[in-house]
C-alpha cells in the first residue's frame, strides 16, 4: 500500500488509539518489578543510580531502563513523559546517546523531572552529538579529526561526510541536536546549579560512580568521539 495515500493515512490514525492501548498493557506488565526493584533500591539505603536508555550495557547497581522491547532492561521508562518516581529519589542519572531522541519541549520537561528526582547534591551525566563540533568535523575545520575516522564505528555499509552528518540529524530517531552552550543553558534553567563538560569515562561531581561509563565506543574511546557533560 502507497504510505502517501489517504488509505493508509487514515488506517495509521485509526491504528492509532490501539496501539496507544497495547503499549499500556505491556507497560503494565513490567509495574510489579518496577515496584519491586525501587524498593529494593531503597532499602539498600547506598548510592542509587537512574541509567536511562540503557540499551545493551546493563549497570551493575544501578536501575537500567529503557523502551519496551529491550530484553536488558529492568523495566520501561519513556523519559518524553512525566517521570515515576518520588522526589529526591536517584543519586545520579545516566544516559549515553538519549536526549537527542527527544524534542527541545520534551527535553526542558525531562531536565525539570532529572531535578526533581535527584537527591540534593544528586548530578546527572548525558552524552549527545555535539552539533558545533559535528559542523567543525564536517566543513574540515578540526585538525585533530576527520569524518573519515567514524567510519570505523560507522554501523551502516554506506559512508561519506554527506551520509554522515544527515545520519546525525535525521536518522536513529534523532529529534534535537544540542550544542554544549545550548544544553548548559537549559539545564541551568531547569535549575542544576552547574554544569561541566568532562572527557569520556571521566566525571568532575562527587559521585565516582560516574567514572568509566562512556562504553559505547570501547574502553579507550578516542576523545572526539563525544561531547559529554
Amino acid at each position: 500500500m502507497d504510505k502517501d495515500s489517504q488509505l493508509y493515512r487514515s488506517l495509521k490514525w485509526m491504528y492509532q488509539p490501539i496501539q496507544a492501548v497495547k503499549q499500556i498493557s505491556e507497560e503494565l506488565k513490567y509495574e510489579s518489578r518496577r515496584r519491586s526493584k525501587l524498593q529494593e533500591n531503597k532499602k539498600a539505603g547506598e548510592f542509587s543510580g537512574l541509567h536511562i536508555g540503557c540499551g545493551s550495557f546493563y549497570l551493575s547497581g544501578w536501575i537500567n531502563t529503557d523502551v519496551l522491547g529491550n530484553p536488558s532492561m529492568d523495566f520501561p521508562l519513556d523519559i518524553s513523559k512525566l517521570l515515576p518516581f518520588e522526589d529526591n529519589f536517584f543519586d545520579a542519572i545516566y544516559g549515553s546517546e538519549v536526549i537527542e531522541h527527544i524534542n527541545l519541549t520534551k527535553g526542558r520537561q525531562f531536565f525539570a523531572e532529572a531535578l526533581r528526582i535527584l537527591k540534593p547534591g544528586g548530578a546527572i551525566r548525558l552524552t549527545t552529538p555535539d552539533l558545533t563540533e559535528s559542523c567543525k568535523i564536517f566543513l574540515g575545520l578540526r585538525d585533530d579529526v576527520k569524518v573519515e575516522d567514524f567510519r570505523t564505528v560507522w554501523l551502516e555499509d554506506e559512508f561519506s561526510k554527506e551520509i554522515w552528518i544527515n545520519a546525525l540529524f535525521r536518522s536513529w530517531g534523532h529529534q534535537h541536536l544540542w550544542t554544549f552552550e545550548s544544553l548548559a543553558d537549559e539545564l541551568k534553567k531547569a535549575g542544576f546549579s552547574q554544569v561541566d563538560l568532562c572527557e569520556p569515562q571521566k566525571t568532575k561531581s562527587q559521585h565516582h560512580q560516574l567514572n568509566n561509563l562512556d562504553n559505547r565506543y570501547g574502553d579507550n574511546p578516542p576523545p572526539w568521539i563525544l561531547q559529554e557533560l
